[in-house]
């Protein structure tokens, strides 16, 4: 009998079987349903009870649990009734008491065979009373379009433009006041006849209720480190929501790595962010996102709409990420979309155009220049050279009495690129709904350009189009008393257009193309006269240099994704079971598709010598030589000419929730809650590559988390996740993960009464300690457990000198039973405080986290044990160290004028604690006690000055001249080597990321300002990439202003002496390459990336009320925004914030002017 592979047997059970699906299924129902009791005749029973200020809920609860009673009711209506009764009952009927309780209330009663059933009055049976009033904001304006409710009903009516009402209700009865944006208001009318209301706006409910793992908790009972930020913070002009994040949520560390648009895959996106850094060499640092609950990519979570998200959390440490066991070791962002509310349709319109540019440019030398200087670098090296360019090419390229591409003169950048690009943004949303169904829908709309030139005579546009529609609706359906349903569905579409180029690299294709040698295209002659593009070029070695215009104009490829996501959630309120239970039973599907085709032709390359015969000075008329011939026709290319994937995740999910108090006055005393969750997840993908890739992902877990408060002051909590994930062996494919937590409110204690509280509004300690998994210990091989062998060809030489190529397999990994999960232990201590009467907060959170079982390759196996591969194990530890920093001053002056100041810091380091190294390494090598991503190189002492200083010298380079680099003999052994390189430098992930931002609002206009700047973090100029004249390459305005020479003998310009060969012909130092190590590079070309940036300007214009109500709006908003406008840098040859990939498609500023329109 063949045996199943492991990874399939462990999910069979929960994903293979159905009928444990269909009993499963059938036993929730029953469990939800209950048992009817067969009710049975008898004597009607009297009853003896005191009731203390309980609501009729509390009356019915008590007689439902103490008698054969069974109640009937709408549990909503009776909840918000307001009446509290206070009353003793001696040896009287139900009837009696019940008349007593309902007793100027809308409800009546009818007792059928011990089966009350409770239902409302009809209004024309209560003496009905006018009340009046008006509704106005913050501010004190009035909010047309409000509803009054009353409240536990439908009966309502609406403000008029000026935010009056009137409204008929009996005296016992309470308002329901609520409009889009703003808190529901609930007013008891205690007698009075005319009511004003004031709403608050909605962003305080994110003061009172903090979004947690699997549910939400009263803000001061939390004991976790959990960040939430306001949604309207994170409006920009980009179509990549990420790149809002870094500077605004203390905690996030990230940076943006280019601005190209239409990003199809989370590889392609331009932004990089870490909750708390990264603490894995190897295993996946990305943290966990979930969007209403489903498990996401980044990449949904870059397309999303700002004005979609009604909360944005951060969870960071392991008490608030333990229930999510195996995934919550790198954090989790939880994003909770709008929902919708009762009462009048909200619709919301949003349009911006915006301008995009490079936040900086590449400067290079022009054609003049850069021939000067091409005769110069070869003299340096070779004074008896002949020069390449004479005098009279010099002075003719670039005249203006030839044609341009005679004696070209080619800015190539210029040449491929536009200026600018113009974008648009489009978004509507609408909420609303009834007492039954809730809604919110939205419709949003981007259409993203780049900045490539087309060519006229192309057959297609090159240039980057990338259109994204998303669309999403959320419902919220009350089916009866205490059952509702909650459906979101979403779905976003990417269309793609542009050059069939690598986009990244379009900047380095303008770089690398000689300025002088050749037109990026030319006109036809008589011989070569037929329309089809000449691209120009010379001959190098057997082929053409490069044109950077062929490359671009060549072919083109389109691209699509879309990313859908359904998920459907029953809630059923069992509190007629247990007075404060609730089950919730979810499934969503989520699917993902990606399709690509390119098409290309072969470019006709062209070349002509004018000073050869190639052109007639006198005639004007012109000879071009072929050099290569090509092809009009486009066709798909054999290899990448396209691509399909898709991608299916599936999640079932039950959650079982009990909150409880009791004890003291106001039974507050002792709060306790417990959280039970169930989660089984399966997730495939297609095509399948191999055997390993066609099994699907499979993760079940089990999570818990109880909590317990005293006198709203003293709070404790303990969690733990117990996962299960196929990538393990049978052994070690379970793991647990448990945490605690405890807070304690300081400025609740008798001891900060009186004087201090004065000025201390709010004083909170809280600390936690837990362990968090990361089954993603690394990304190939998927199962390190099991062994891989792969075929290929290899030179074998059975005969001597036969070089005879034959097949053989190898050993691609030889499979480990015992690996394991990687072990995040976290211990987090933090202070909460508010000061003057909540005008400043600051937060301040402490942490550690130690990073066990980090999957790394032995190195340290003798040869002549022979392995092929040296095996994968649980050899790592990682220490990281930080702070998470917050600060806040909300104040206002009056109600026309408020400002709201933020403030965050985040710093974060971590380091090898553990780690197998090569026993032959010096120790200055070895990586424990270093950080992550910190360079080990050569210590550049500055420049040679000349000869003696050279003689003088250990140096293991030949040809070396004066104004070549100078390297430290760490070891003194006399010769500049492997063993001389040290760790240098700071690491490539930033340590410290800081930002500050405001909001000024005064009368009718308002003003946003953030800046975010980042420090403490390292990069390498690439020396190879950037030596001039190499390979035909540009020549940085920066080398020409600052280089050696024997005139200019400073010991420390930008660029050592110059060559027409590569700079690591003579300083094999900078050879990235070389022997494939990660040492070959100096402080010569090290540079800190230190900057900060202004990210956004906005000025803001509210059209004020009278206009509106002429309009019929509740508002109309005109907008100016600038992201991304200036850079304080000491770094000046590109954005600094691109680090050592300065010829990426660059970073963009944008300028948008827009209008937000909402009735």
């Amino acid at each position: 009998m063949k045996k199943k592979p492991i990874c399939y047997t462990f999910g069979e059970c929960i994903f293979g079987n159905v009928r444990f699906l269909k009993r499963f299924l059938s036993l929730l129902s029953l469990f939800i349903i209950g048992n009817i009791g067969v009710v049975m005749a008898q004597e009607v029973p009297k009853f003896t009870v005191a009731f203390k200020n309980a609501s009729l809920t509390e009356v019915f609860d008590y007689f439902g649990k103490n008698s054969d009673y069974k109640f009937t009711y709408n549990s909503e209506n009776v909840k918000n009734e307001t009446k509290k009764i206070t009353e003793s009952f001696k040896n009287v009927t139900l009837e009696q008491i019940l008349a007593k309780c309902l007793d100027g209330t809308r409800f009546s009663f009818e007792i059928v065979n011990k089966n009350v059933v409770i239902t409302q009055r009809k209004l024309a049976d209560v003496k009905l009373i006018e009340i009046t009033g008006r509704v106005v904001d913050e501010n004190g304006n009035p909010v047309p379009g409000a509803t009054v409710l009353i409240q536990g009903t439908t009966n309502g009516v609406v403000t008029n433009m000026d935010g009056y009402y009137a409204i008929n209700v009996r005296p016992t009865d309470a308002l329901r006041v609520s409009f889009i944006g703003y808190k529901t208001s609930i007013v008891e009318l205690k007698g009075k006849t005319k009511v004003n209301v004031r709403l608050n706006p909605e962003e305080q409910k994110l003061d009172e209720v903090q979004v947690v793992a699997f549910g939400k908790q009263k803000k001061e009972s939390v004991t976790s480190a959990i960040t939430t930020i306001r949604p309207m913070d994170l409006k920009s002009s980009s179509s990549d929501l990420t790149s809002a994040l870094t500077g605004k949520i203390a905690g996030i560390i990230g940076w943006q790595t280019g601005g190209a648009p239409g990003a199809l895959t989370e590889e392609e996106m331009n932004t990089k962010f870490y909750i708390r850094g990264i603490s894995s060499s190897n295993g996946a640092s990305e943290p966990l996102v979930l969007i209403d609950g489903v498990e996401s990519s980044r990449l949904d979570l870059a397309r999303m709409a700002p004005e979609d998200i009604e909360s944005f959390s951060v969870l960071k440490d392991a008490s608030a990420t333990a229930m999510y066991g195996a995934r919550g070791a790198n954090g989790v962002i939880i994003v909770t979309t709008k929902k919708g509310e009762a009462g009048s349709v909200y619709t919301s319109v949003r349009y911006e155009a915006v301008a995009s540019m490079p936040t900086d440019k590449i400067e290079v030398v022009n054609p003049q220049t850069y021939m000067r200087m091409y005769n110069e670098a070869l003299l340096a090296r070779n004074p008896g050279a002949t020069p390449q360019y004479s005098l009279n090419r010099i002075e003719r390229t670039g005249s203006k009495d030839y044609p341009s591409w005679v004696y070209p003169a080619n800015d190539w950048f210029k040449i491929l690129f536009k200026d600018y690009s113009v974008n648009h943004r489009v978004g509507v949303n609408v909420r609303g709904g009834s007492e039954t169904v809730q809604y919110y829908a939205s419709v949003n709309y981007v259409n993203d350009q780049g900045m490539l030139k087309t060519d006229r005579l192309n057959q297609f546009d090159v240039n980057i189009k990338n259109s994204t529609l998303s669309s999403r609706i959320n419902l919220n359906v009350n089916l009866s008393s205490g059952i509702r349903m909650l459906v979101n569905a979403s779905i976003n579409y990417d269309k793609y257009h542009g050059t069939r180029a690598d986009v990244q690299s379009a900047y380095a294709y303008a770089f690398n193309a000689s300025p002088v040698n050749f037109a990026p295209t030319y006109p036809g002659d008589f011989e070569y006269g037929w329309p089809h593009l000449r691209f120009g070029s010379v001959r190098k070695g057997s082929g053409v240099a490069l044109n950077p215009y062929a490359q671009i104009q060549s072919g083109y490829q389109d691209r699509s994704r879309y990313s859908a996501t359904t998920k459907i959630e029953y809630i059923h309120n069992l509190s007629a079971l247990l007075k404060g239970l609730e089950l919730r039973a979810s499934a969503s599907l989520s699917k993902t598709g990606y399709e690509m085709n390119a098409f290309e032709f072969s470019p006709f390359y062209y070349t002509m010598d004018a000073e050869n015969g190639g052109y007639d000075f006198e005639t004007g008329e012109h000879t071009l030589t072929l050099l290569q011939n090509g092809l009009r026709t486009l066709q798909k290319p054999i290899q990448g000419g396209s691509a399909s994937t898709s991608s299916t995740q599936l999640v079932y999910e039950g959650r079982l929730y009990h909150t409880a108090a009791w004890g003291g006055e106001d039974a507050t005393l002792h709060q306790t809650s417990l959280t039970a969750v169930f989660q089984a997840l399966q997730a495939n993908s297609a095509p399948v590559g191999d055997l390993f890739s066609s099994f699907e992902q499979r993760n079940l877990s089990f999570s818990m988390r109880g909590s317990y408060g005293f006198l709203d002051r003293y709070f404790v909590e303990a969690s733990f996740g117990y996962n299960g994930s196929e990538r393990f062996t049978k052994n070690n494919r379970m793991g647990f993960f448990p945490a605690i937590s405890g807070a304690w409110i300081i400025s609740k204690e008798n001891f900060m009464q009186g004087g201090i509280n004065k000025w201390v509004s709010f004083l909170k300690l809280r600390g936690s300690w837990g362990k968090v998994g990361n089954d993603g210990i690394i990304k190939e091989p998927r199962f390190v457990y099991m062994p891989e062998i792969v075929g290929g060809p290899y030179y074998m030489d059975p005969e001597p000198g036969s070089q005879q190529q034959l097949n053989r397999k190898e050993i691609k990994n030889y499979g480990d039973p015992d690996v394991k999960w990687e072990v995040s232990e976290q211990l987090n201590l933090g202070l909460e405080t508010r000061f003057f009467k909540d005008i400043l907060e600051v937060n301040l959170d402490l942490y550690q986290e130690i990073r066990h079982n980090i999957i790394e390759q032995r190195v340290t196996i003798p040869a002549q044990v022979g392995v092929e591969v040296n095996p994968l194990d649980n050899l790592g530890k990682i220490r990281a160290r930080g702070l998470d920093l917050s600060a806040k001053v909300q104040h206002s002056f009056s109600n026309d004028f408020w400002i709201i100041l933020n403030g965050t810091f985040t710093y974060n380091k971590a380091v090898y604690k553990e780690l197998e190294e090569a026993k032959d390494k010096p120790y200055w090598q070895l990586k424990t006690g270093y950080e992550l991503s910190q360079r080990v190189g050569y210590i550049a002492e500055g420049l040679f000055r000349d000869q003696a200083e050279i003689d003088n010298s250990p140096q293991a380079n030949t040809g070396i001249m004066p104004g070549d680099i100078r390297y430290r003999d760490v070891d003194g052994n006399g010769v500049i080597d492997v063993n001389d390189a040290v760790h240098i430098g700071f690491p490539e992930t930033p340590r410290m990321v800081y930002g500050f931002s405001g909001f000024i609002n005064y009368k009718n206009w308002e003003f946003n300002f953030s800046f975010q700047g980042s420090g403490k973090r390292g990069f390498f100029i690439n020396p190879k990439a950037l030596s001039p004249f190499v390979d035909d390459h540009a020549m940085l305005k920066e080398i020409y202003e600052s280089h050696w020479t024997e005139k200019n003998v400073d010991n420390r310009p930008f660029w050592p002496r110059l060559s027409v060969q590569d700079i690591t012909v003579y300083n094999k130092q900078e050879d990235w390459a070389a022997n494939n190590t990660d040492d070959c590079r100096s402080t010569y070309f090290m540079r800190e990336c230190s900057f900060l940036r202004c990210t956004s300007l906005e000025l803001a214009y509210n059209l004020p009320l009278g206009l509106r109500k002429k309009l019929r709006m509740q508002n109309v908003k005109f907008f100016a925004r600038a992201n991304n406008p200036f850079l304080i840098s000491n770094f000046k040859l590109w954005d600094v914030e691109l680090g050592g990939d300065g010829f990426n498609y660059p970073i963009q500023k944008t300028y948008a002017l827009g209008v937000n329109i909402s009735f």
